[in-house]
């Protein structure tokens, strides 16, 4: 089977309305998210050396990692590219003729994401986290973002983690807060639904 990435060069690099809709509309923490993403800029040499050295595990969890974060911040061309890489490693097969594709299009990413930042710099003072939260209703609604894949899951967990472990107990909160920075909702979910 050959792999087609011609067919995500019409994608938009960067889609910062819907990525400011996936996260209800707080700019503040969309700014957040498309920071953090200058974290994944070594992803795709990372994948090809876990590839070279043998493990394909790694190689598998370092894509979908990424294609996680690409569709968190709404990043369709890299999302649809990853995808691509994920399913052909699940399959057994190689990603070489997608890695030029892939790091293009990180790479045009992470240019897009600094003009987006620079557009609309992060506001001085962050959201205030109000003093009594209930950590119950918190829990409900991390799990519903986490069932509908919704990137505002990530913030709810960063902004609220202290009363979710709490809530949680420590170590069950630190497993679930583990997937969640994977990306990995639906292992997040699974971690969570005893406690719901």
């Amino acid at each position: 089977m050959t792999l087609h990435h011609q067919a995500t060069d019409t994608l938009p690099v960067l889609d910062p309305e819907r990525g400011l809709a996936r996260l209800l509309g707080d700019r503040h923490v969309y700014g957040n998210v498309l920071r953090r993403f200058a974290g994944y800029a070594s992803s795709i040499r990372d994948a090809v050396a876990q590839l070279a050295s043998g493990d394909r595990d790694a190689a598998h969890r370092t894509i979908h990692t990424l294609r996680g974060a690409a569709g968190l911040v709404s990043a369709p061309q890299l999302a649809a590219l990853a995808g691509q890489a994920e399913d052909a490693l699940a399959a057994g097969q190689g990603i070489d003729e997608l890695v030029g594709p892939l790091e293009a299009a990180l790479q045009a990413l992470l240019v897009e994401i600094a003009r987006e930042l620079e557009r609309h710099p992060p506001p001085a003072t962050a959201a205030q986290v109000p003093e009594q939260s209930d950590g119950a209703v918190l829990l409900q609604e991390l799990a519903r973002l986490l069932d509908e894949g919704n990137g505002a899951a990530v913030d709810l967990a960063t902004r609220y983690g202290m009363v979710l472990a709490e809530t949680l107990g420590a170590e069950p909160w630190q497993a679930v807060a583990a997937a969640i920075d994977e990306y990995d909702f639906d292992r997040a979910l699974g971690l969570l639904r005893p406690a719901l």
